[in-house]
């Protein structure tokens, strides 16, 4: 039997997270916003709505993104679309890994 560490499972997390490169394109697109919604991230990524949205509901299984209810303006028909953001926790370690080394001065790590 395979025991795992918490820090081994931290990173068979992530790998689960960027191994589809809809997902990587979904984290970076939410790392650069604070939400966003499924048409929103569909046209960022160049992909159906629908093809999104399961993405989107791997993410949330995996507690990389949370949903909101959207609220409504009082003017639009219609269900209000549910917002998507990155964890707070999830929403640093990206803006991180996705500004590069270069983003940070030397020495401020």
């Amino acid at each position: 039997m395979f025991i795992e560490s918490p820090g081994e499972k931290a990173f068979i997390r992530w790998l689960e997270v960027v191994a589809d490169p809809t997902r990587l394109g979904i984290l970076r697109s939410l790392s650069e916003v604070e939400d966003a919604t499924a048409a929103d991230l569909a046209a960022q990524a160049q992909a159906s709505v629908h093809t999104i949205r399961r993405h989107l509901e791997a993410l949330m299984t995996l507690k990389v993104v949370c949903q909101d209810p959207g609220e409504s303006d009082g003017q639009s028909p219609g269900r209000p679309a549910a917002r998507y953001r990155l964890e707070r926790e999830v929403r640093v370690s990206a803006r991180a890994l996705f500004a590069g080394p270069d983003a940070h001065p030397a020495g401020s790590r």
